[in-house]
């Protein structure tokens, strides 16, 4: 046998995986209340673009735990992703070049 792949045995369990998701979950809820703080003091759009996405990250990756495997892909958490990474873009976008 592979003496590498039964080292690396244990880290592949699922429950492993069920806590490191969760760890995702709390962080990414973390950064959303984190830039929600700073867009209460400065009303500026970008901070609240960052809490949303952040908060949508949090949700779709919370919403993982629920599939049977959630190390394998799936289409609609890949485009929730992309949903929230583009309009995270769009607002930096809008920021830099629009506002003046």
């Amino acid at each position: 046998m592979n003496p590498l792949a039964d080292q690396l045995a244990p880290l592949a369990h699922p429950v492993l995986d069920v806590f490191l998701l969760g760890f995702v979950v709390a962080c990414s809820f973390i950064a959303a209340l984190y830039f929600l703080r700073f867009w209460k003091s400065t009303r500026d759009p970008l901070f609240l673009a960052f809490s949303l996405f952040f908060a949508i990250q949090g949700i779709n990756y919370g919403s993982l735990l629920a599939v049977e495997h959630p190390n394998e892909g799936n289409f609609w958490h890949t485009v929730i992703r992309f949903v929230a990474v583009a309009g995270l873009l769009a607002a930096m976008v809008w920021k830099n070049f629009f506002e003046p």
